[in-house]
């Protein structure tokens, strides 16, 4: 998820030709999902806006629509720290025309579609455990997280297991995004993916099984039997065969086992 902010003295200038023509291309963005642009009330209040007003043609009708379909913000953001401040754990950026005259980073700034693609692309895989739940969707489209695991993520924390759990998250979204049909098969994946994934022994299952038992998303549970190995973690997962979903039960420390 990223937050985009409209900044109003980069979009409102003298020029007003230059002006629209700016703010056209920011019009044009194709908003990905789970992104946002956000206003706060006072953009009503700048010059620009009100000559957009009296020129009523199609470019101004537009750009009105444009600027009224954007989220509202109840606090006035002119940089990056209180924007940071605002949307903790997520990217953001500012909407402008020109940044000549602010102090707001190159890299944050954002005025056309090419530079909103740089800008997501750059910045998606600037993952932490903080911000990891946010960009989930975007990181491992082919996978669904059950609620728990936003817990799971955050506790394992800075440390050099987060990397791991991202890696192999990454090596496993591949995966199930090739499978296509038939059962679910973890034999196969683990013929052609760097991925070490087994099932419980029929002795551990029926003893712990209970351990393995989390909610879905949108209710009721499963065994998430299913584990991905990866240094001293456990990936449970859990293969819908009839909807090609799999559903991350859980990330943590090995869970009981006849063995241990």
């Amino acid at each position: 998820m990223s937050n985009f902010f409209l900044l109003n003295h980069a979009i409102d200038f003298p020029d007003y030709d230059y002006s629209v023509s700016g703010l056209l291309k920011l019009a044009s963005i194709r908003l990905e999902k789970d992104d946002t642009f956000f206003k706060h009330g006072s953009v009503y209040y700048i010059n620009l806006y009100s000559s957009l007003c009296q020129n009523y043609g199609p470019d101004e009708q537009t750009l009105l629509l444009f600027i009224e379909q954007l989220s509202n913000s109840t606090a006035d953001v002119s940089n990056a720290e209180e924007l940071n401040a605002i949307f903790q754990h997520e990217t953001n950026a500012f909407l402008g025309i020109n940044f000549a005259e602010t102090a707001i980073e190159v890299d944050i700034q954002v005025k056309d579609e090419a530079s909103y693609k740089n800008f997501n692309e750059v910045n998606l895989w600037k993952v932490s455990y903080k911000n990891f739940w946010g960009k989930r969707k975007k990181l491992f489209p082919s996978l669904i997280f059950c609620p728990q695991i936003e817990d799971h993520v955050y506790s394992v924390g800075n440390s050099g297991h987060f990397n791991q759990i991202v890696e192999r998250l990454r090596e496993f979204n591949k995966a199930v995004s090739e499978w296509k049909a038939g059962a679910f098969s973890y034999k196969e994946v683990n013929k052609n993916y760097a991925l070490r994934i087994s099932p419980e022994s029929e002795l551990t299952m029926s003893k712990f099984g209970n351990e393995r038992i989390f909610p879905l998303p949108k209710g009721g549970t499963a065994y998430f039997e299913l584990h991905i190995k990866t240094g001293g973690l456990r990936f449970h997962f859990f293969p819908q065969n009839e909807t090609k979903i799999v559903f991350i039960g859980y990330i943590g420390s090995h869970l009981s086992t006849v063995s241990n």
